[in-house]
């Protein structure tokens, strides 16, 4: 999420299945954009829910960023951020060429993978559906509603709109605003300073989190087998982790001797979560972090003021 908290795939699925209970829709359609967003339903949305839910990436993988700073197009100068994300680009710009009722959810899926896919480059991701998918035989209009100016547009089997010959790693978004804002700024004005602390703040708390995880994954399972335990991915159909409290648990743990893990540490929850998938618990996480990370770190990157992550 933007901000805290967190949202996690188990309380997301228990509120939609007491959604579908209490008869709050009659069909619901999901658009979900996050780096490992298919870990969201992979495994935990079950079919019969009358919901029909689509990611921007498959449940291992980074979603990507575009329209970013020295991107083409680029954004007007005056923002130093990227404007949107490969996915969400996608199926809002076919949204707004097309007449809805005559386009199905399936079509735009089908266009949207493609585009997001960027060519199959290392610059994309895997688009993924879930949940009921014969409700993608719908048509957009039925859920979105349609642009009336659109109402002669005839459907296009194909992508109209050239996807960009390369993205940002969503991981890496803030980065790329801390860049350009250095790059920017006159040389010696505190702007430029201010940008250059901040991209070094942000560099040293990347590499604080990702070095801890791993010195912990040591403590607990060994030099060898450490590095294996953090890197381990469980086959398709099954969910991130079997105890979400145990996830959510050991991310707390964490964080309260090693600092927040901040929206670039959500890449180590498949960390986490094998962790708790290998019997780990919260007095065996304790020990470990205490001893990865003796002292709280001073980054602002590193602090707890908004909350836990989980």
């Amino acid at each position: 999420m933007p901000t805290s908290p967190y949202l996690y795939a188990d309380d997301l699925i228990d509120v939609l299945k007491k959604k579908h209970a209490s008869g709050t829709y009659k069909s619901l359609v999901f658009y979900l954009e996050a780096c490992e967003s298919g870990s969201i339903f992979e495994g935990l949305l079950p079919e019969g829910l009358n919901i029909y839910a689509t990611t921007a990436s498959n449940a291992e993988e980074s979603s990507w960023g575009t329209y970013c700073p020295g991107d083409y197009p680029s954004p007007p100068p005056e923002y130093e951020t990227c404007l949107g994300d490969l996915y969400s680009v996608a199926w809002m710009e076919d949204s707004d060429v097309h007449n809805l009722r005559r386009e199905s959810l399936h079509q735009q899926y089908e266009l949207v993978k493609s585009r997001t896919s960027n060519g199959n480059s290392p610059y994309g991701s895997h688009v993924m559906q879930y949940g009921d998918v014969p409700l993608s035989k719908d048509m957009l209009f039925m859920y979105m509603g349609t642009n009336p100016a659109n109402d002669n547009f005839s459907f296009v089997d194909r992508n109209a709109i050239i996807p960009p010959v390369k993205a940002v790693n969503q991981r890496d978004a803030d980065l790329v605003h801390f860049w350009d804002k250095y790059r920017k700024a006159p040389e010696g004005s505190m702007r430029k300073i201010e940008a250059e602390k901040q991209v070094m703040e942000a560099m040293s708390h990347r590499m604080h989190v990702d070095n801890s995880m791993k010195l912990i994954a040591k403590l607990l399972f060994g030099i060898n087998k450490g590095t294996e335990v953090l890197t381990a991915v469980r086959p398709a159909g099954q969910p991130l982790v079997d105890d979400w409290n145990c996830l959510k648990t050991l991310v707390r743990t964490f964080e309260t001797y090693c600092g927040s893990l901040s929206q670039y540490g959500m890449k180590h929850m498949r960390s986490v979560a094998n962790m708790c998938n290998a019997g780990i618990g919260k007095d065996q996480m304790n020990e470990a972090a205490s001893q990865a990370c003796v002292t709280f770190p001073t980054s602002p990157w590193s602090s707890l003021q908004k909350g836990f992550s989980a």
